[in-house]
């Protein structure tokens, strides 16, 4: 008896779209509305590279799910979807970290993760170690890079402050 889920086809369309708005919405919002300095603040990219991630999971996702609707599990494609699915997989969480642990070097940077985080939840998805609680999930480490990276930039205007 075939244990597989079903490809939930409405999801799928659902994140490529709200992956593609959201895109739109950071991007309009580093060029728009943002200092230059925020165009190296790395948390923009690390969204975008999330994003394009979760998009390319998905499609891992579906393939492998093209083998296993047909029975298909030992076949060299089949088996080759497989991997493919669990290195997007493994990539994409690899990202998540990188988002959690990477301080952003401007408040709008701060500001777009946090955004960022609550819309992926929002969307009914969730972040590696979700259940994790203390420092070794996903949510500790965010909440911990993001007030590091706060108390850095109120570091920095301080000093210019001093300066001035």
């Amino acid at each position: 008896m075939d244990q597989t889920p079903p490809v939930d086809q409405a999801r799928r369309r659902f994140l490529a779209v709200a992956a593609v708005a959201s895109v739109a919405s950071v991007g309009t919002l580093a060029v728009a509305a943002m200092p230059a300095a925020c165009a190296a603040d790395p948390a923009f990219a690390l969204i975008a590279e999330k994003l394009a991630a979760d998009i390319a999971h998905e499609k891992a996702i579906d393939a492998q799910g093209e083998f296993d609707g047909r029975g298909d599990h030992s076949s060299d494609a089949a088996i080759e979807a497989q991997e493919n699915s669990g290195a997007a997989c493994h990539y994409v969480n690899d990202v998540d970290w990188r988002l959690a642990t990477t301080p952003p070097t401007t408040l709008a940077g701060v500001a777009a993760v946090l955004r960022f985080a609550n819309e992926i939840e929002d969307a009914g998805l969730e972040w590696p170690h979700t259940d994790t609680i203390g420092p070794d999930g996903w949510h500790y480490k965010l909440r911990a890079t993001m007030a590091a990276a706060i108390e850095a930039l109120i570091k920095i205007q301080a000093g210019k402050a001093v300066r001035s």
